[in-house]
């Protein structure tokens, strides 16, 4: 058996990892939010008022079922937030990490 050696540090970042049950704007304008807290260690009350629940509408309607007009968008999209990263993926991860520790490539 083969063993990937893994940095010390590695096991011990800040992630945050979350699934969405279903898209609906205020779910995900809540997982942003505390998945980003728990990335950062800021308060939550602090991260919600650096993000503005439109982005979160907005996002919704892109992965979402929405009201049956259009198909659904995949893919993930990546923004900063409370100098924090952020992945939203059409799947329903979300997953957050402070900036300077996030990989190149999020799979």
């Amino acid at each position: 058996m083969t063993r990937n050696p893994r940095s010390a540090d590695e096991s011990t970042k800040l992630w945050h990892d979350r699934q969405l049950a279903h898209w609906d704007e205020s779910a995900l304008y809540e997982a942003v939010t505390e998945a980003v807290s728990n990335a950062t260690g800021t308060a939550r009350s602090t991260v919600a008022s650096r993000y503005d629940r439109a982005h979160a509408a907005a996002l919704s309607r892109l992965f979402g079922e929405g009201d049956g007009e259009a198909t659904p968008s995949t893919g993930v999209v990546k923004f900063v937030l409370s100098e924090c990263v952020v992945s939203v993926h059409s799947s329903g991860r979300i997953s957050a990490s402070p900036a300077d520790e996030t990989p190149a490539v999020d799979g």
